[in-house]
């Protein structure tokens, strides 16, 4: 059989200008279970401080290119592939619990020496980082929590489930994934999904397979429920991420689609009441994934919020 090839990527002219940093490092380290975890290092000399970013379920950290080297410009910018997603490797245990991806996180912080973190998280990363936040009692100078709650709406997670459980075994090339994808996030901007789309497959075998390991799902949600709501999920409950968002005091942002089918604007406003110090934002026009749907207006909110809260 002969081996399908994956095309080089290609980043289009407007993405290009929107770059204006060196490209990332791209780096592999080893979790605590002996796991192969990849993440981008923008690297910034200059400055002491870093923003971790924490893409969600069945992304990877090419979903914050963009906005990652407009934050390196002032700081240094950390993008993680957690653990059976993008590069980092699969789990033939399955070990991919809230647990797992928390300590895989303060793994890779421990790694460096900054004096200020800047947490990002999107949907699951946002769960991550509001847990590994209050689990390891950080205090970071900021965090953003993009489109995800202690309580979500069904409807829009029982289709999150049911997009992973329908991803095809195999796909024939990457406009075939990114046509899959169109479907996904119909609010997308084509654009920034056909540039995303590069990024999502690997040859397992011979053929081209996306990057999130099918176990995942599995491993996320109870096999026996199918409710969609965030107690369907095995690890955290409602509960337990209500009382973490008590425990938070650090500057926080919290970013809703304004057509999001996840974070209702009643859980959104009411994590804004939780919280010491957070300023809720509505992005228009946009659903779930606010950085494929209005790009601009997420970046532009994300660079001034983190840029607000940077220690000089």
């Amino acid at each position: 059989m002969t081996e399908k090839q994956l095309e080089t990527p290609i980043i289009t002219t407007k993405l290009l200008k929107m770059q204006k940093s060196l490209p990332p490092q791209s780096i592999y380290t080893k979790s605590n279970d002996g796991l192969q975890l990849h993440y981008f290092f923008y690297e910034n000399p200059s400055s002491k401080a870093c923003c971790l970013l924490l893409h969600g379920f069945t992304n990877d950290a090419h979903m914050f290119d963009v906005v990652a080297n407009c934050l390196s410009e002032k700081m240094n910018v950390l993008a993680f592939d957690f653990r059976g997603h993008g590069d980092s490797d699969w789990d033939k245990e399955e070990r991919y619990q809230h647990a797992d991806l928390m300590a895989d996180v303060f793994t890779l912080i421990n790694r460096f020496d900054f004096t200020q973190w800047h947490f990002v998280g999107h949907s699951l990363g946002a769960r991550v980082a509001m847990l590994t936040i209050e689990k390891f009692q950080l205090s970071p100078s900021s965090l953003t929590i993009i489109d995800t709650g202690p309580e979500v709406n069904a409807i829009g997670v029982r289709k999150v489930r049911k997009d992973a459980e329908n991803t095809p075994m195999t796909f024939e090339s990457i406009e075939a994934y990114y046509q899959f994808l169109s479907r996904i996030y119909f609010l997308a901007d084509p654009e920034r999904l056909k540039y995303l789309a590069q990024f999502g497959l690997k040859n397992l075998n011979g053929q081209l397979v996306a990057k999130t390991d099918p176990a995942f799902t599995r491993a996320l949600w109870k096999a026996d429920s199918n409710q969609g709501n965030a107690n369907d999920l095995k690890k955290p409950l409602e509960h337990d991420l209500w009382q973490t968002l008590n425990q938070i005091t650090c500057p926080t942002l919290i970013l809703r689609g304004q057509a999001s089918a996840i974070l209702t604007q009643t859980t959104a406003e009411e994590m804004q009441a939780r919280l010491a110090n957070a300023t809720l934002t509505i992005v228009p026009g946009a659903g779930h994934a606010l950085m494929l749907d209005n790009h601009e207006y997420f970046e532009q909110a994300l660079c001034a919020f983190i840029g607000k809260n940077l220690q000089r």
